[in-house]
């Protein structure tokens, strides 16, 4: 029964039979649209010269006419001179019709308000949106697409919220939340804020139509998954049926807690990119050892090898300095450093934020340096870095909350996976270097692009090995990301936003480092480089391991324990006076953060067990440590192994892939409760939310990943 209801519904989602026409069909503005901007108006009506008189085409907007541009069968009209938009507005498009000579006529109405003003947005909440306890879409009328719901959100207490927070969509659209009793909001200053907003209830229906029912014909159950932030929480067999009664009648939608979903991302074509097709292209990628065994090294000039993305990040023509004294430069951040002026010391170690960062200089040399091939002019040849590509990974999950403010933010990350090979033996070695790039976005509308260039890479292309056509659209999205200047703003005009390694070749112990592009010293203007940096949300492991610092860790906890137990926490350069964040991130068996004491405030709804392991498993030392990896269990440390054996994909830990039956022990003397993990899965849930609810997700679903780094 259900699955003939769903069938009918797609037949009145189908749109009407082709008929000859009886009025002209208004095209836009659409029915209800709010429209923000008077110098792009116009109207755009289909009517063919097979059915109407085009000469007696007529438009007409609260009763005066339209200018009339004709075409072929699509034409446009626009505002006399002198003419405004009013807040309501009534279209009526008419032409006579040749079979009857009678005028068919369509009438439109919409809305129009002016822009909100840029003192208006609160760009604070871009990165930082507020913590959001509860928000859902009433839906009012699935038979159009604008102003036909209301989103409800009610904000935590954390931050200080005005009455009207605008919200921009694209540029001309905005979304405006009100608390002030007036209009769709209910009462004035109840915490509840309203928005009448855009809701494409078709998309959304044939996006949940395929989650429901798209492995309906194989063998295996249906299954959906929810999340508490990164941990999995719960998987359930879909009651198929009942699913679908929802689906067609559809009155609130949960968006936080957001409902159980079932993931039909390909993650392998569209997050986590690692075929050997693809990161072996040898058009695109170089590897000197040919670690696969094609017989191909591939092109050390493609545009996803080492050398391409080091020199877009040194952007030569504009800053001068080349990409292999750029890359020398990078190298240098495990070298010496005796000036005292920039991070260094007098015995060579690095100084970052108060914290002792140990050169590994005899370990560069021996590993890397003295092993990789010279040019003619004898500077390091890129033409041969030791380098292959491992995977490319879609971050879009870690987009800012954009459309908050009114400057470009992000829409999440972009990142190339290279493993060091050991020169010595031609063997993949033990070092990742993660290349994360932050992809630009001026409005909601450009994360949506965003994450709809992933879906479109993994459904309209062939399966693995690659197609031409899946290597062309994939470059296409990562090119206008990784090309030299594409963000003139920012350093060297690149959108790089750190390197990260994780390394034991160059000497114990296992250790992460941070690197962003910094102000060379001595340089000129314009010419950065890279250069260590704090490694985020990662305290220095001595306050876990020093009772004396443990006291410190647990007051951060304790007084920050509202945003830790919601994942929005930031953790600070400093701390009760003293340096916090650490210049780097040791690794340990059992390496994980705690401290005694740990005790979350009056009205929290956090166990000690959550605060602890919140803030632990989003450091850099416990995201890679035993928060999420077994020891008994797990290869250590890593998430992509850079050491997988040649020929294959590259392997990944079971945080990415699903720990089964396995969970994760927890590792601390609390005790707590074991836990799950499947992220790929996590982030195929989360884009397909994005792409089947809009706007709405990145109003309300950020603030978790907002300060996320893993």
């Amino acid at each position: 029964m259900a699955i003939a209801a769903i069938a009918t519904a797609l037949l009145s989602l189908a749109g009407t039979c082709n008929h000859a026409p009886t009025q002209p069909r208004i095209l836009s503005p659409e029915a209800n649209q709010l429209l923000r901007s008077v110098d792009r108006f116009q109207v755009e009506v289909e009517a063919s010269g097979e059915y109407f008189d085009i000469g007696s085409l007529l438009v007409e907007l609260n009763g005066k006419p339209l200018e009339i541009t004709p075409g072929n069968t699509v034409h446009f009209a626009k505002l006399q001179k002198g003419e405004v938009l009013q807040e309501w507005n009534q279209l009526v498009v008419s032409a006579v019709r040749l079979a009857d000579q009678e005028r068919g006529e369509s009438i439109r109405t919409f809305s129009w308000k002016e822009k909100p003003l840029p003192s208006s947005f609160q760009s604070d909440f871009v990165t930082r949106p507020p913590d959001v306890v509860s928000a859902e879409i009433e839906v009012l009328d699935t038979k159009i697409k604008r102003q036909n719901a209301l989103l409800r959100v009610r904000f935590g207490q954390n931050m200080d919220i005005p009455e009207k927070i605008p919200f921009r969509v694209d540029q001309d659209n905005f979304i405006e939340f009100e608390d002030s009793g007036q209009g769709d909001d209910r009462e004035k200053g109840d915490g509840l804020y309203t928005a009448r907003i855009d809701f494409d209830y078709n998309n959304y229906f044939s996006r949940k139509y395929r989650e429901i029912v798209g492995g309906f014909d194989q063998e295996e159950e249906i299954e959906s998954i929810s999340f508490s932030g990164r941990e999995l929480i719960g998987v359930k067999a879909v009651d198929i049926p009942s699913a679908l009664r929802d689906l067609v009648s559809p009155s609130i939608i949960s968006l936080v807690p957001m409902a159980a979903s079932t993931p039909v991302v390909d993650s392998e074509r569209a997050l986590m990119i690692r075929d050997l097709s693809v990161v072996a292209d040898p058009l695109r990628t170089f590897d000197p050892c040919d670690t696969d065994g094609d017989g191909l090294n591939g092109d050390p000039n493609g545009a996803w090898s080492f050398k391409t993305l080091m020199t877009g990040m040194a952007n030569t023509a504009a800053t001068g300095v080349s990409v292999e004294a750029f890359t020398m430069g990078w190298l240098k951040g495990w070298a010496t450093n005796f000036d005292v002026l920039n991070d260094g010391s007098p015995s060579g170690d690095w100084i970052i934020n108060g914290d002792v960062v140990p050169n590994r200089e005899v370990g560069l040399f021996n590993q890397i340096i003295s092993l990789w091939p010279l040019d003619a002019a004898g500077n390091l040849d890129l033409d041969q870095a030791p380098f292959r590509l491992l995977s490319i990974v879609n971050r879009v999950d870690l987009r800012d909350a954009v459309g908050y403010g009114s400057s470009p933010a992000s829409a999440g990350e972009l990142r190339f996976v290279f493993g060091l090979l050991d020169m010595n033996v031609c063997q993949p070695a033990r070092m990742t270097a993660i290349f994360e790039y932050a992809v630009t976005a001026n409005s909601c509308s450009d994360v949506l692009a965003h994450a709809q260039s992933w879906e479109d890479l993994d459904l309209a292309n062939a399966p693995f090995p690659a197609t031409p056509a899946y290597l062309v659209d994939l470059q296409n999205i990562t090119d206008p990301v990784t090309s030299p200047g594409v963000v003139p703003s920012r350093p060297n005009g690149s959108s790089i936003g750190q390197v990260r390694t994780s390394e034991v070749v160059m000497g114990t112990p296992w250790e992460m480092r941070e690197f962003t592009l910094q102000p060379i010293p001595g340089g000129f203007p314009g010419q950065h480089e890279l250069r260590m940096e704090t490694t985020k949300q990662t305290p220095d492991i001595d306050y876990t391991l020093d009772p004396a610092m443990q006291l410190s860790l647990t007051n951060y906890i304790n007084v920050n324990s509202p945003d830790i137990c919601n994942g929005t926490h930031v953790v600070p350069d400093t701390w009760l006076g003293a340096p916090f964040l650490s210049g780097r991130s040791d690794f340990f068996p059992g390496t994980h953060f705690f401290s005694p004491g740990i005790t979350p405030s009056v009205g929290v709804p956090c166990t000690p067990d959550d605060l602890r392991f919140n803030f632990s498993s989003n450091t850099c030392s416990g995201c890679h440590g035993a928060d999420t990896i077994d020891p008994a269990v797990d290869s250590p440390f890593y998430h992509v192994h850079p050491d997988t054996p040649p020929g294959i994909p590259v392997e990944l830990s079971r945080f990415l892939t699903g720990t089964g039956a396995s969970p994760i022990p927890d590792p601390s003397p609390i005790g707590g409760v074991p836990r799950d993990f499947a992220d790929l899965d996590r982030r195929a849930v989360d884009m397909q939310n994005l792409l089947a609810l809009g706007c709405s997700t990145v109003t309300v679903s950020s603030a978790a990943m907002s300060v996320s780094v893993h």
